[in-house]
């Protein structure tokens, strides 16, 4: 019976989260953490949608009747099959589609973003229909907006391509990673919220806008450094910055307890640099540092009660597991 795997990384955001709202430079790379999309040919007439993660099983007999029948917070998937569907003058069916991702949700790894081109992959790869990692992309971005609404595109473009992108009001540049680089990511047990997040800078902007102005050119300084020490592979330098970029996140009033103490544990045993990642307010925590350290400080945050896995560079991107 027919079947194909396709796995897609996930990302993190390196340098210049809410600088970038306000025209400042940031980066954000592909991680080695992924999610995965399955399709197996089915022997009976059904379209099986299997969502490993939200322990949830949708067995129809047919396309419509899965648009109808899906929970709306999953309407991309549906939706992904129907443009398949309408494009490649397909017929969706006898198939079973299992999507699963390693990915903290609500966390700013991208899993989303990750997920939907682990599927538009998968599905390009099983009907044979010849799409590009471009064309990949571009389906990709729209069920991102079914999601996000106005989506940067940042998150499916990563997930897809793999590497790194310098991005800045909204013209994407890839940045070649000469070197593996580890990480370790740590989620803060706290969901982020994007929204609450630039609200507070906004607000913390409209009191002090030459303070606030301040540390977003900063932030927005480091964030060209940063560029220049990642395409050489310069571990320490890169923390070095990513302990400023923290140190102004904190200024900005998107770090909290449980950020400061995870940055706090990684720096003092021995991470070269520790930072928020994505919104703040909650979410993840990225250190860089030799991978034996890092292991290290992965034990000690589980006996604080936080979970981390280690990770890297995704230099491949989206692609087909054999």
């Amino acid at each position: 019976m027919k079947s194909v795997k396709s796995i897609s990384p996930g990302k993190s955001i390196l340098f210049g989260e809410h600088a970038v709202v306000y025209g400042y430079p940031a980066i954000a790379m592909a991680v080695s953490i992924t999610s995965s999309a399955i399709i197996r040919e089915l022997k009976d007439p059904n379209l099986i949608i299997d969502l490993k993660d939200n322990d949830l099983i949708i067995e129809v007999s047919d396309l419509k009747e899965l648009i109808s029948n899906i929970p709306s917070k999953y309407s991309q998937y549906g939706r992904c099959l129907e443009i398949f569907q309408k494009r490649f003058d397909l017929q969706i069916e006898n198939i079973e589609i299992i999507l699963q991702s390693e990915l903290f949700p609500g966390a700013g790894l991208g899993s989303s973003a990750s997920l939907s081109v682990a599927l538009v992959s998968a599905l390009n790869s099983y009907y044979e229909t010849g799409l590009e990692k471009n064309g990949i992309n571009e389906i990709a971005y729209e069920l991102e907006k079914i999601i996000h609404g106005t989506p940067s595109g940042i998150d499916n473009t990563i997930t897809t391509f793999g590497n790194a992108i310098y991005y800045q009001k909204s013209e994407f540049n890839f940045i070649d990673l000469t070197r593996e680089i580890p990480l370790l990511i740590t989620y803060s047990n706290i969901e982020h919220n994007t929204k609450e997040a630039i609200d507070r800078i906004r607000n913390l902007k409209e009191k002090n806008p030459q303070k606030v102005q301040k540390i977003l050119k900063n932030i927005g300084k480091i964030t060209e450094e940063a560029k220049k020490e990642l395409q050489r592979g310069n571990y320490q330098e890169i923390g070095e910055l990513m302990n400023l970029n923290q140190k102004y996140l904190a200024e900005l009033k998107v770090s909290n307890k449980a950020i400061s103490q995870i940055v706090d544990i990684s720096t003092q045993n021995g991470a070269y640099g520790s930072k928020l990642t994505g919104a703040g307010l909650g979410g993840c925590v990225i250190s860089i540092g030799e991978k034996d350290m890092l292991k290290n400080i992965a034990d000690i945050l589980k006996d604080q009660g936080f979970r981390s896995f280690l990770a890297e560079n995704d230099k491949k991107g989206v692609r087909i597991e054999q």
